[in-house]
């Protein structure tokens, strides 16, 4: 399995988006007669993430498999030992870079689209806390039977992306993306400690509603934990009390996380001035945009940009 993972040269280029021999497959054998949609544009594999250009980055799920060798993985304002059978997961807003490459590493990454995500699987509620653990540690250790085990879903949705003649095309691809995600959650689950917790409870249900406000992005315009409050129809320490529960941090430490991580994220971009940054951010001032940033990161804007270019 794992040969034929990292030697198919097939692989689908994101900037091009299907090759001309699976698209015509797809439109001669549409079960219906018509036009098969073209899914391979949402998916894209690769033996060295820097195939994509990091601008891209935050339109995918990435999912970087180590197979030998080591490195150091810089993601978001912090950094990470990667080895042999560690898995490296990016979810959208993340800047990530390599640092300290051994000569023998060896790695292998599948890009899942956000937007395939959120059109073929709208209910990702089953990934809430699998999703906040990985925003906390996205490196997940692996056994070699665990890490095989991944290798080969991925190669099972190389191998449906090919398949277009299914019946049920959409609904293997998307239970093949869906056994991925749960496989990297259970593995993290047993590692760290993770359990389910009851879905059905209306504690749960807010701090979900709450996350699914920030992942759309919510938090460059509000900060204020109030705010958020407001607009579930709850108190803010209702809030609070619900967050820490389902999470053990508080809403603050989660309007603060996905902030920081998205600062983090455009100050990798050198065409970005920090001015600009600070308005996207939607800060009021510019000493204030400076003080949150070494409130959170540790050092001022600047810094952490000059602190970057070093590590590239």
């Amino acid at each position: 399995m794992s040969e034929s993972y990292i030697h198919d040269n097939a692989n689908i280029d994101p900037l091009n988006t299907s090759t001309k021999e699976v698209t015509e497959k797809r439109n001669d054998n549409s079960s219906d007669g018509g036009r098969t949609e073209d899914l391979s544009k949402y998916f894209y594999f690769s033996s060295s993430v820097d195939d994509i250009p990091k601008r891209m980055y935050r339109d995918y799920c990435i999912h970087i498999f180590c197979t030998s060798g080591r490195a150091m993985a810089h993601v978001g304002e912090r950094t990470f030992d990667v080895r042999p059978n560690d898995c490296i997961v990016l979810l959208n807003n993340t800047s990530f870079s390599w640092i300290n490459v051994s000569d023998d590493f060896v790695e292998h990454s599948i890009f899942i689209s956000n937007r395939y995500l959120s059109v073929e699987s709208p209910d990702k509620n089953y990934n809430t806390m699998g999703m906040l653990s990985l925003m906390d540690d996205p490196v997940v250790e692996m056994d070699e039977d665990e890490f095989q085990l991944c290798l080969s879903v991925c190669e099972a949705i190389k191998i449906r992306l090919r398949q277009p003649d299914h019946i049920y095309y959409h609904e293997v691809l998307l239970r093949c993306v869906e056994t991925l995600f749960l496989d990297i959650f259970n593995i993290r689950a047993h590692k760290k400690g993770i359990y389910k917790q009851n879905n059905g409870n209306r504690g749960s249900q807010l701090f979900r509603d709450f996350i699914s406000m920030l992942e759309k992005g919510s938090f460059k315009m509000q900060r204020e934990v109030r705010w958020y409050a407001a607009k579930m129809q709850i108190t803010p320490k209702y809030l609070s009390e619900v967050c820490v529960n389902a999470s053990g941090h508080g809403a603050s430490y989660w309007i603060n996380r996905f902030t920081t991580e998205e600062i983090a994220r455009l100050l990798h971009n050198p065409t970005l001035s920090i001015n600009a940054i600070s308005d996207l951010m939607n800060f009021t001032t510019r000493s204030y945009f400076s003080h949150y940033v070494r409130e959170h990161l540790g050092m001022t804007p600047k810094d952490y940009r000059l602190k970057i270019l070093s590590v590239r």
